[in-house]
């Protein structure tokens, strides 16, 4: 018994410290550039700029209905954590909101932030747990379809959210960026889950294999 609750309390120590990764890429590289890199926090970002409510209390109000439909599929333990994650990452999102930004640079905005909350999202990830929004419902996917690889289903659902993101801003620009942004994130996802694990392979056919 012991042991299980340190194994519980190591995971939820985990996810702490990876929704915070998750926030600071959101709050100090992606969201003060108006880069809406897909997902419910590409969605919050969008919102924001609307509505004027923080992009962090955003994301935990879209995230409550998706919370309830991964308790229907995961059951509770699992949505618990998720939803551990989801209320820090909305806490340190708007929390670090308050500090000035890193860079205005879009380049580098989009690649920092994309590669902090690709490890945001992957440490949350091996430790059981989702950042909620289309991470549950990609994990249902992965359900289904193991040979999918959870980066490229990401950025499959995050480029319609970056091509909205232009169409409302107004600006193809950003839109670049942010997509660009999808892109890493995808890439460093799939190698902190997967590993350099890739092969080529060859087939030589020929009359003379001496």
């Amino acid at each position: 018994m012991k042991e299980k609750t340190t194994e519980i309390l190591k995971k939820y120590i985990q996810i702490t410290a990876a929704s915070f990764i998750y926030a600071a890429g959101i709050s100090l590289f992606l969201d003060p550039n108006s880069l809406a890199a897909g997902g419910v926090t590409g969605i919050s970002i969008i919102l924001n700029r609307l509505i004027h409510v923080e992009t962090g209390t955003l994301y935990l109000l879209l995230n409550i209905p998706i919370l309830f439909l991964g308790m229907w599929k995961f059951g509770v333990r699992f949505i618990t954590r998720t939803a551990y994650a989801v209320a820090m990452t909305s806490f340190f999102t708007n929390y670090l909101s308050r500090i000035s930004p890193v860079t205005d640079d879009l380049l580098f905005a989009a690649a920092a932030g994309g590669m902090r909350v690709a490890a945001g999202m992957a440490f949350i990830f091996k430790a059981g747990a989702t950042t909620g929004g289309t991470d549950i419902l990609v994990k249902i996917i992965r359900v289904r379809h193991r040979y999918l690889k959870t980066g490229v289903i990401f950025m499959c659902s995050d480029v319609v959210i970056v091509t909205l993101s232009g169409l409302i801003f107004g600006n193809l620009n950003l839109a670049f960026y942010a997509l660009a942004s999808v892109v890493i994130t995808s890439w460093v996802m799939d190698f902190i889950l997967y590993g350099a694990d890739e092969a080529k392979l060859f087939y030589i056919i020929t009359e003379r294999p001496e």
